[in-house]
């Protein structure tokens, strides 16, 4: 028989717990039980072991008490519904004392009280100790009947508060516990409140203002709690997660997949359970517990907001209303090549920096992810991230938008002006995507926001300081713009203060296998496979589109499919594929797509083949010093990898060491006419 033990500070406590563990624990698990006041045994050894409250496993760890447990549940509280009936009946504006052992737990119980909707009498808290107080005739305590003040005439003890409901589905769920559906323990919780009902209805008639009270009762039972079925459907949803979610709409008998974002689908959606783990819902960090209910298909989601958050919610909820949201961390760039490893670890380097970032790479690349990563794992993770996308707006709103406007400040603004995003992003980051396309007039002021951390609004008269980190990515070269005259060499040097090269998917064509498995994942629940022959064709293809090129591939073969297994007959007719480079997705670059520290190890090769050295990789480790990069042997192999498979060098055994090719030779010349390829 499995043993569960509980721990409690109070006798109370402790016998309340009891009473209601047992409603749902069967006579097959050995139940005891102990209370800090009465003594805790100095040895125990338990299956589960329940923990009243934080303050009591903190308690805990002071004690000489030896604990041995296969797993712990720490229970969150709630008020006790058998009285709160008697809190209900009281008079509109009445005032009462709140009596509790200590400062903390009197506040917590009236913060409790009024999430409930009791919020209709005026609370004052009261605790042994302190000196000040309202003499009021009228007292609530939650179990403390022997610390109300001798002034009270009229004591209403509702009892200890007793283990929250989102932690009964937890003790559940470790028990194994057998229950047809998740309405289990709410129709238990939902009785006690029914009958709260008829007792207050009987007493006054007040059934218009109670409703309203069971209402925020029932939504406030859990910090937000979902349930959905295995297909992703919702049967349940409170709300709070409605406003974690951004909704006020009914969520119920609605797919799950229309609701969150996409780079949530592996945590909601698979067969993985799990507790308190930190997930970035909406732009907002939340602690999320998940498990399916026992012997049932049924899914559970319990969200609580993490405390650390600095910067309020409705705050965050203004900026997210506008699109404005970070919704990836690191974790969600899939694949394990070792040059998308070394990016990897090079964006986790700069993020824990304030410099300026510029990220160079291909359309489809994954530009986004990194800017979105770098913020989520930089300080100011939990400021706003703002981005805008210079190719998509005309020059004259790009600067409203960026710098907001003076009331007047041209035909058609908005009456008081506009805030613009540079301010709005203060003690966060913005995010400029395709900087390529910004106009002379707009460089011009971005390089004051860079040297001065100062802006001006669009007809203002005054400079504001702002304190924003700025990400700035392209798919053009902005080193061949600048030797154009395109581009300002200034803010060029000033945006790559930070640089970052997103490899295309020809250059990391190890990485198709993992994210073909997380397409497939993400965009259905179907068991999908797809055949080795396929992946060998994806393997030859160059994707000049990049990730977004195979995820639209897998899209298109996934609804056109006879079985799951996606085979060769479901691969798209050849026009859909990308099979040059075109202008957008080149990177613009004249004398290659490569990045600079690829196109400097080709002229070590050079330099090294003009005075007859073979070319190995510690030579060109040490020799590239001089164009300004310091890459080790092994980072050297896997950038020769690189120019191997795309044609540019061989290599030789023995004493010839690494070669170029024809192609690589070209490249190189091609690289020092236009003025050097390196900075």
């Amino acid at each position: 028989m499995k043993k569960v033990t509980l721990i409690a500070g109070s006798v109370n406590t402790k016998d309340f717990f009891l009473r209601q563990l047992k409603d749902f624990i069967s006579e097959k698990y050995i139940l005891e039980a102990y209370a800090q006041e009465e003594g805790v045994n100095k040895e125990i050894k338990c299956d589960l072991l329940i923990i009243s409250s934080k303050d009591m496993q903190d308690e805990l760890d002071t004690m000489n008490v030896n604990i041995e447990y296969n797993d712990v549940v720490v229970c969150e509280r709630s008020v006790n519904f058998d009285f709160i009936d008697q809190v209900a009946n009281l008079p509109v504006n009445e005032e009462v004392l709140l009596v509790n052992d200590e400062k903390e737990t009197a506040f917590s119980t009236i913060n409790d009280l009024k999430e409930l909707g009791l919020g209709h009498i005026k609370y004052y808290p009261y605790y042994p100790g302190i000196t000040n107080y309202k003499k009021l005739k009228t007292a609530i305590t939650p179990g403390e009947p022997d610390k109300v003040p001798p002034c009270v005439t009229n004591m209403i003890d509702i009892g200890p508060r007793i283990i929250s409901i989102n932690s009964m589905y937890l003790i559940m769920d470790k028990l194994s516990i057998d229950h047809k559906d998740t309405t289990f323990i709410t129709k238990k919780y939902m009785q006690k409140i029914v009958n709260v009902s008829k007792h207050v209805s009987a007493i006054n008639n007040k059934v218009n203002a109670l409703n309203g009270y069971l209402n925020n009762i029932v939504h406030n039972l859990v910090n937000g709690i979902l349930v959905y079925d295995e297909n992703g459907y919702i049967k349940y949803a409170n709300e709070k997660i409605k406003k974690f979610l951004l909704t006020e709409k009914e969520l119920e008998n609605k797919n799950i997949r229309n609701i969150i974002d996409r780079e949530l689908y592996p945590y909601f959606l698979s067969n993985d359970t799990f507790e308190n783990k930190m997930l970035s819902i909406m732009g907002i960090n939340i602690k999320v517990t998940k498990f399916i209910v026992p012997n049932g298909k049924d899914i559970v989601i319990i969200t609580d907001e993490n405390e650390n958050n600095e910067r309020s919610k409705s705050d965050l909820h203004d900026y997210l209303l506008k699109g404005h949201v970070a919704r990836y961390n690191i974790e969600n760039i899939i694949g394990s090549s070792l040059i998308l490893e070394e990016t990897k670890k090079t964006a986790l380097k700069l993020a824990k920096t304030d410099l300026t970032v510029l990220i160079e790479g291909e359309s489809g690349t994954g530009k986004e992810l990194f800017a979105s990563a770098v913020h989520q794992s930089s300080k100011r993770k939990y400021g706003p991230y703002l981005a805008i996308n210079f190719s998509a707006l005309p020059d004259d709103l790009i600067e409203s938008e960026l710098f907001g406007y003076e009331e007047g400040a041209f035909t058609g603004a908005r009456k008081g002006g506009k805030i613009g995003l540079f301010e709005l992003a203060d003690g966060g980051t913005i995010f400029l995507d395709e900087i390529g396309d910004v106009s002379p007039k707009v460089q011009t002021k971005l390089l004051r926001v860079l040297q001065e951390k100062e802006i001006m609004m669009v007809g203002g008269s005054y400079i504001k300081k702002v304190d924003v980190r700025i990400i700035a990515a392209t798919n053009k070269s902005l080193k061949n713009m600048v030797l154009e005259k395109k581009f300002r060499a200034d803010l060029y040097y000033r945006l790559k203060i930070g640089y970052l090269y997103i490899p295309p998917l020809r250059e990391r064509i190890g990485d198709i296998r993992e994210l073909v498995t997380y397409f497939i994942k993400i965009s259905t629940t179907a068991e999908v496979k797809i055949s080795h022959t396929v992946i060998e064709e994806f393997m030859r293809y160059k994707w000049f589109g990049n990730v977004r090129e195979l995820e639209s591939t897998i899209q298109y073969m996934l609804a056109v499919k006879n079985g799951n297994v996606l085979t060769v007959s479901d691969l798209p007719d050849r026009n859909f594929f990308e099979e040059t480079l075109n202008e957008t997705n080149s990177c613009e670059i004249s004398s290659s797509s490569l990045s600079d520290d690829l196109i400097s190890i080709l002229k070590c090769i050079k330099d090294l083949q003009d005075n007859n050295v073979a070319a190995g990789r510690e030579k060109i480790s040490h020799m590239i010093d001089k164009y300004g990069y310091n890459l080790t042997s092994s980072q050297v192999r896997t950038r020769l990898d690189i120019l191997e498979k795309q044609g540019y060098l061989f290599k030789k055994r023995g004493r010839q060491g690494t070669v170029l090719t024809e192609s690589g030779l070209k490249l190189v010349n091609l690289s020092e006419d236009a003025g050097g390829g390196v900075n």
